[in-house]
């Protein structure tokens, strides 16, 4: 007797958040796989090109590299939710990947409104035509999942599952003021962060999304040192349009140390460093490029296109104590644990 084939990932990533194991409240928050079907005709094709090319990416992903731990196979694919949240599980032999649709809109907002913005396509060098705004849309938002994926894709290879407490069942993107967590969790967070600057940088800028990201953008005939300012810049503002979107939490000495992320700003401060670190690598004329005043004006920038979205706050707070004593014992304390991580690997 013949075994029956066996079941398409898709299927299995549905049956994951449909078992009946699973808490009554994690149940109603993530009900299954979205069917994109049922989605307006634009942006489910869209969201299926994408899909379709992060999961040959995962599928051709390279072996036998030092730092990663061994793990099933990807499959990446969109949450029917009512929490916006990217999550990282394993389940059925497969290593998965999922976003959720209301973290979909949110970016998708965030990227049209950084479209609408004159400021932006003015960094960019995109000329104003009735196009400009979708082409600064695809280009941001390719970027942002590119990012939540290979985030995602970290916590995977680099074993931050088997380093958890037991019975976590799953890791999540998006932070809240719970004080659940520890340094060991949030240096997870900055080595996922890290990671998926590299893989979204060496995609954008010295691999396959270059040319048709020049060519959406309308520089394609630019000169190559000024295309790799336009990639870079949108990617800044990618992420930290992604980051803004998220409500920001409380940052001081009685909590920060319990939380499971690092504040905004500090996540922030850390993908820059990886960022200049590739570079230094890559690009080294991109590293003169992004001073302190074009950083700044590039989050001022992003901050005055996106303000109004829901999640939008003040980081003053985080960077207030980011710059204090106990935040600088802080600050070099998730370092540590970042450095240690690393060198477990």
């Amino acid at each position: 007797m013949t075994e029956p084939p066996p079941l398409p990932p898709e299927i299995l990533f549905h049956r994951y958040f449909q078992n009946s194991s699973r808490h009554p409240e994690n149940r109603l928050a993530y009900r299954g796989k979205q069917d994109l079907d049922a989605l307006p005709t634009p942006l489910a094709s869209f969201l299926r090109e994408v899909q379709d090319a992060l999961n040959e990416a995962l599928r051709n992903e390279k072996q036998n590299i030092a730092e990663h731990v061994k793990h099933p196979p990807f499959h990446f694919d969109y949450i029917e939710a009512t929490v916006p949240n990217a999550l990282a599980f394993r389940f059925a032999n497969y290593s998965f990947i999922g976003i959720t649709m209301p973290l979909i809109h949110r970016l998708w907002d965030s990227c049209t409104e950084l479209g609408k913005s004159n400021a932006v396509g003015a960094l960019l060098e995109v000329p104003r035509t009735p196009e400009s705004e979708e082409a600064i849309l695809t280009v941001m938002f390719q970027s942002q999942l590119t990012f939540l994926v290979s985030h995602e894709y970290t916590h995977h290879v680099h074993g931050h599952f088997s380093q958890l407490a037991p019975g976590s069942t799953f890791l999540n993107e998006i932070l809240s003021n719970s004080e659940a967590g520890n340094l060991e969790e949030q240096a997870f967070e900055v080595d996922a962060d890290g990671y998926a600057v590299y893989h979204v940088l060496s995609h954008l800028i010295t691999g396959p999304r270059r040319e048709q990201a020049l060519e959406i953008l309308g520089c394609a005939q630019a000169r190559p040192e000024r295309q790799d300012e336009i990639l870079f810049y949108s990617f800044v503002m990618a992420i930290a349009a992604f980051l803004f979107i998220l409500a920001p939490i409380s940052a001081d000495a009685s909590t920060i140390y319990n939380r499971t992320h690092p504040p905004q700003a500090a996540r922030m401060n850390e993908i820059m460093h990886s960022a200049i670190g590739w570079c230094k690598q890559n690009r080294p004329d991109l590293v003169a490029v992004l001073t302190l005043s074009k950083f700044q004006t590039l989050m001022t920038v992003v901050l005055a296109a996106i303000s109004g979205m829901n999640g939008i706050g003040d980081w003053s707070g985080q960077t207030a104590f980011l710059a204090s004593e106990s935040g600088s014992e802080y600050s070099k304390k998730l370092r540590a644990h970042f450095r240690k991580h690393v060198q477990s690997l």
